[in-house]
This record gives C-alpha cells, structure tokens and sequence, in this order.
C-alpha cells in the first residue's frame, strides 16, 4: 500500500493525536497535539498526516523560514512514524513525500531538519536521505539537504 501525506483537519485531528512513540523516543519529539496547535497560529507552518492506505500512521510539519529572514529555505520540524509502524519502510517513504512536497515549493533552495544528537537512528536515517550536518543549535544536531 502507498504512503500518502493528507492536510490534518477535524475529521483525522483524533487519530493524529492518538498516534504513539516508543518510551525511549517521546523526549525527542514535542506532542503531535502541541504541534497542530502550534501550526494554528503560523499560516507558514504546514501539518501533513501520514497514512498508509485509509489509516494514520504518523505526522509531519514543516515550515517555510521566509518570514524568519531565509528566503528559500525550508525546516522539517515535526517527522513520527506511530511506533506500532516502525521499522518497515513507511517513514523512508513518506518522508521521500515530504521532501518532494517540499522541493515542489517555488524557490526552495535548501531543506533543513534537527534531532537530538544522542538519537543515532536519526542521524542515520536522515543522512541517507542525503542531510548533511551542519551544527548544534539549541541542543540539536541541524542537518540539510541543498538543492
């Protein structure tokens, strides 16, 4: 089954919250609830719903940084995949979505995502995506892709 990115609204807002971490990954990550309502008031910030047929297997926000002075650039700040879905390619395929998303922007120029540094699943998996790391900021390891 394809890997599909969907707008969250109302109708899929429960099944987005309802989605859960591993134990050992829920300090690396803000609430899938705090972020829709963070999105709320950023019309900059994007949240897309991961699914996998009819059902929500994750989440992912995203924000354009053109209004924080970086024109063309892009940030991934939210990527869960439910941890009842982990480990069987659907967070590679759906973030390949978010990128193309992404990159089908006008101007992108590069695409930026952060983790915590003691997360090497993290720096792995982005890495292959082709994320460089380019430096700590506020604890976190930021890496890019440029285009």
């Amino acid at each position: 089954m394809p890997i599909t990115l969907n707008a969250v609204t109302r109708d899929n807002f429960d099944d987005i919250i309802d989605l859960q971490l591993l134990d050992h990954q829920k300090d690396y990550l803000a609430s899938n609830s705090y972020s829709i309502a963070q999105a709320s008031f950023y019309p900059n910030y994007h949240t897309r719903a991961i699914y996998l047929g009819e059902e929500a297997i994750g989440f992912l926000m995203y924000v354009s940084l053109a209004e924080e002075g970086q024109p063309g650039d892009y940030a991934i700040y939210r990527f869960m995949i439910d941890s009842r879905h982990q480990g069987k390619g659907h967070g590679r395929q759906a973030l390949q979505r978010a990128l193309d998303e992404i990159r089908s922007q006008p101007g992108v120029q590069r695409i930026l995502i952060s983790y915590v540094p003691a997360n090497p699943v993290a720096k792995d998996f982005y890495g292959s995506f082709g994320f460089v790391e380019i430096g700590i900021d506020e604890e976190e390891m930021v890496a890019e892709i440029r285009l």
